[in-house]
């Protein structure tokens, strides 16, 4: 006959396995991506037809929903994401991409930016060198006589200059 001891360590062991095992199918389901998930990814990357500056994933409006459909029929049919973003840019143009393409006449539109800094930085340091260059000392200063006091001399100086 088994002991209560050997039985209770049993019965732990089988509730320990039971545990484990179920984790370990909720870890694996939590892996899994969900049915609509893909089409929630495409969404993001579209904008809403109707209402300007949100996404398609975000809009509750109807005509989101129905562009959801579209997007989830046609990966039901096998498409991928990138042929489901080619299909709605050819049916409505660049302007329903969230981020337009990096080529033909939106490329100077990516450039600006780096351009402009550049820009920027150039013009920022001629003024730094011309404001340097203005505030340099145009003649050289007077030698210190021994025991002069240096606040005397460089009043002096300003007066001079002033005058």
């Amino acid at each position: 006959m088994i002991s209560a001891k050997k039985l209770r360590a049993r019965a732990c062991a089988l509730l320990g396995a039971l545990l484990l095992g179920w984790l370990m199918a909720n870890m694996a389901y939590a892996q899994l991506p969900a049915p609509d998930e893909e089409t929630y990814r495409i969404a993001k990357q579209l904008n809403c037809p109707t209402c300007a500056g949100r996404n398609l994933a975000d809009c509750p409006t109807e005509t989101c929903a129905q562009w959801k459909a579209e997007i989830k029929a046609q990966l039901d049919q096998g498409r991928s994401a990138q042929e489901v973003l080619d299909y709605f840019q050819a049916r409505f143009g660049p302007t329903v991409l969230q981020e337009p393409p990096k080529s033909g006449t939106t490329a100077p539109l990516w450039a600006a930016p780096i351009g402009a800094a550049i820009a920027f930085l150039i013009g920022a340091g001629l003024v730094m060198w011309r404001t340097s260059q203005r505030n340099a000392p145009a003649i050289a200063p007077e030698p210190q006589v021994e025991g002069e006091d240096p606040f005397v001399a460089a009043l002096e100086r300003q007066v001079r200059q002033s005058e």
